[in-house]
């Protein structure tokens, strides 16, 4: 019964002799914390220790010197212990569990650190190194413990109208970048690194973001790689207080002592000179081998030339291929075509014009490889092609559902596919390796109508039949226009068309044809005639389908004479010049004239070789470097980067406009550029 009694009062008793002690007055010398006990005459160490609670064996190494029975008035000296670290909760982890080493951090920069950060804690972070006067460690690096009262100062938290542009979804963190804000400055303020944030956002720029851009950020992720490490340490483990006599210098008492005179005038930073009867303290230190997590940060992330190097590495920029006869080529380019159905005649068009375009380029400075690949056999035979091969960019000829496995192989190997035809595949939105050609639909609506609105102001809207659940243009015309003018169209039945009774015989009309099959199309453009020979003053335009692009072989006449306006993503003008010429090269080629299809395959593998290959080599690859435009003969092509984790668009469309006389206005409407 007695055993809990006493133990419990046991407890009371240490509990009183702790809480004494942290009354006693402190020192700070050396960065290490000790209580100062002024003792009485005749006490012994052991006494102390059990008068404050302290571990004997520690006081007694503390003051080495010190001889029992004390003297009256001597210096006793016992380590302040570090109070215990708290859990960050919602963290990854603790920059207080983890030991940073920064090589470019000297013992002089942590100091200049601790007096811009005055709530730091000195103690944890210079207890275990020397002066950095002393020869020997003057250019160690910093081994640094940040302790949680630490970390809102060393962490560079973003202010209050950062936090406002942070979001995070999905455990990822969403920054808006501020003005005047670095990589790496951000890579601080996160506990990230530059590189992680190169792979976080592989459309970033390898120097600095533009203000207003929004990054990813993996916070804390710097700390993953940490690894335990043995690392030397000088450790102040005592003092002895010293009284000056007459005729002492620093360097006569550095001597007598042992000790560097630098080290001796660091612990005693109060001490300008040195005066009779001045008590000092002279630090006891011990060298010793310690375990702990390291993390040692990459010196290239804090110079513009060493961020590009790390850019480099995380877009596999500076790897090298193998050319023709197994030589390394550092400019060569590796085409790979996966063509979807390789006995189509589309697929067979686009081989023959990837073939014209590499051919064009056998004189230049970037040799090129290209292979066509079976892109109907199994995923396995398709992706062990491209592994053996080794693509800079893949180009597949699926017109719908793109293959994942195709999107996940360009992003795991940094790599580049281009979708040439697929239009409502959205892989490109989340996978920056994914460059889409076409302009998807969403971008080729929004184009489409927002140049409508703006360019036919004062014209009348009618819709001549009656849309369907799959005319997405039609209905985004209608959304626009009814927002510009706040009205809504006149209706009617295609048949109505010729007979309708206009409002203003010297007026400006819109028709909107809905029809889109081709006999259709023919009945409603003829209705459209003899509209306009009832209002010859009347300026009428005819708004058709994007389908209706493949019908202009055979109703050429027909849409000039209406003055047919055709939004689409291609036109391949077979009277330009540099389609004749490309006609003579394919005819020279293959011993006939290219398929006449809308788009044109061949042109279109053309087209994206031709642009896509003379980028490639003056950017080395880099597709976040502005690419020049080169002429095209079917596309207009201008990449657009959705996000910066996300993939290249092509925005451009065209409108073209038939006119009498069989002349045509193409427009681009990316850049309102006319060709």
């Amino acid at each position: 019964m007695l055993r809990p009694v006493y133990v419990a009062a046991f407890a009371l008793s240490a509990s009183l002799t702790a809480s004494a002690a942290t009354d006693l007055p402190t020192v700070t010398i050396m960065g290490k914390t000790f209580y100062t006990y002024v003792a009485d005459k005749g006490e012994s160490l052991f006494g102390i220790a059990n008068k404050f609670g302290w571990d004997p064996e520690l006081l007694v190494k503390t003051n080495r010197e010190l001889e029992t029975p004390l003297d009256k008035g001597a210096l006793v000296y016992y380590p302040v212990p570090k109070a215990p670290k708290t859990s960050k909760g919602s963290r990854k982890s603790s920059a207080s569990e983890v030991l940073a080493a920064d090589t470019s951090d000297t013992l002089a920069a942590f100091s200049a650190h601790d007096e811009a950060s005055p709530s730091a804690s000195v103690p944890d972070a210079e207890e275990s190194y020397p002066s950095e006067a002393d020869d020997d460690y003057a250019d160690t690096p910093i081994l640094y413990i940040a302790t949680d009262s630490e970390e809102a100062d060393t962490k560079q938290a973003p202010d209050a109208a950062d936090a406002q542009a942070d979001v995070v979804r999905d455990g990822v963190l969403y920054h808006t970048v501020q003005p005047g804000e670095s990589l790496y400055g951000i890579s601080q303020a996160y506990e990230t690194t530059v590189e992680d944030l190169y792979k976080m956002n592989p459309g970033i720029s390898y120097s600095n973001p533009d203000p207003g851009e929004t990054i990813r950020i993996r916070t804390g992720s710097r700390n993953e790689a940490a690894t335990p490490t043995m690392v030397t340490e000088n450790q102040v483990t005592g003092l002895v207080s010293y009284k000056v006599r007459r005729g002492d210098t620093w360097a006569s008492v550095a001597q007598a002592k042992g000790i560097d005179v630098d080290l001796l005038k660091k612990a005693n930073p109060d001490k300008a000179k040195l005066k009779r009867g001045d008590t000092i303290v002279i630090p006891d230190m011990e060298t010793v081998e310690v375990e702990r997590m390291v993390v040692t940060q990459d010196p290239r992330e804090t110079t513009e030339e060493g961020r590009r190097e790390l850019y480099n590495e995380v877009h596999s920029l500076d790897s090298r291929i193998y050319d023709a006869d197994g030589n390394i080529s550092p400019n060569a380019i590796s085409v790979a075509i996966v063509l979807a159905d390789p006995d189509s005649n589309r697929d067979m068009e686009f081989a023959r014009g990837a073939v014209m375009a590499v051919n064009q380029f056998k004189g230049a400075d970037f040799p090129t490889r290209l292979t066509i690949i079976d892109g109907s056999k199994p995923q396995s035979e398709v992706i062990g092609a491209l592994e053996g091969f080794a693509p800079t960019i893949v180009v597949t000829t699926t017109d719908r559902d793109l293959p994942p496995y195709l999107t996940d192989y360009v992003k795991d190997n940094s790599r580049h596919l281009i979708n040439a035809f697929d239009v409502k595949s959205e892989a490109y939105l989340n996978n920056p390796a994914v460059i889409q050609y076409l302009a998807p639909t969403s971008y080729f609506n929004d184009e489409v109508a927002s140049y409508i609105t703006s360019t036919f102001t004062g014209y009348e809207l009618l819709i001549a039949g009656k849309m369907d659940g799959n005319d997405t243009m039609g209905e985004a015309i209608l959304r626009a226009k009814v927002a510009d003018t706040d009205a809504m169209p006149q209706e009617l039945p295609a048949e109505e068309l010729a007979d309708l009774t206009l409002s203003d015989e010297q007026g400006r009309y819109l028709i909107y044809a809905t029809p889109s099959g081709k006999e259709d199309v023919k009945a409603i453009l003829d209705k459209t005639a003899a509209l306009r020979e009832r209002y010859p003053l009347a300026d009428i335009r005819v708004i058709g389908r994007p389908s209706w692009i493949t019908m202009v072989e055979g109703m050429r006449h027909t849409f000039d004479d209406n003055r047919v306006i055709l939004p689409s993503r291609f036109y391949f003008d077979a009277d330009d010049s540099a389609s004749r010429r490309f006609i003579d090269g394919y005819r020279t080629l293959f011993g006939h004239t290219p398929m006449k299809s809308y788009p044109v395959y061949s042109a279109t593998a053309y087209d994206i070789l031709s642009y896509f290959l003379p980028n490639i080599s003056s950017t080395h690859g880099d597709f976040n470097a502005s690419f020049s435009n080169y002429p095209t003969l079917q596309t207009p092509i201008s990449l657009d980067r959705v996000n910066n984790w996300g993939g290249l668009v092509n925005p451009d469309v065209y409108l073209v406009e038939f006119q009498p006389f069989g002349s045509i206005k193409k427009t681009v409407l990316d850049s309102s550029s006319d060709e």
